[in-house]
C-alpha cells in the first residue's frame, strides 16, 4: 500500500476537512440529504413546478441559491408568525 495518499485523494481529503462547499449546485439526492428529505420528495416538487431546478441533459441539479433561499424564506415566515425573532432563555 501506499504511505501517502495521491494528489486527487489528498485535495478530496482536504475539502471534505475544510467542511467547505463552493459548488453551485448539487444533484438531487445531495439536495434532498441537506434538506432531510427523500430523494422522490424533491423530484416530486420539480416535477410539480414548486421546486426550481437545471436540466442538464438527462440531469437535474438544485441551484445552491435555491436551498439557500428556501430556507431563509421558512425563516422570515416563522419569525413573522411568531411575532418577531427567536427568544432564547
Amino acid at each position: 500500500m501506499h504511505e501517502y495518499p495521491s494528489a486527487p485523494a489528498a485535495r478530496r481529503a482536504a475539502q471534505v476537512d475544510r467542511g467547505q462547499d463552493d459548488r453551485l449546485a448539487y444533484s438531487v439526492p445531495e439536495a434532498a440529504r441537506r434538506l432531510g428529505v427523500s430523494p422522490m420528495t424533491l423530484y416530486r416538487e420539480i416535477a410539480a413546478g414548486r421546486f426550481a431546478a437545471i436540466r442538464i441533459r438527462d440531469r437535474l441539479l438544485i441551484p445552491r441559491v435555491v436551498l439557500e433561499h428556501l430556507i431563509e424564506n421558512a425563516i422570515a415566515t416563522t419569525e413573522s408568525t411568531s411575532g418577531g425573532g427567536a427568544d432564547v432563555a
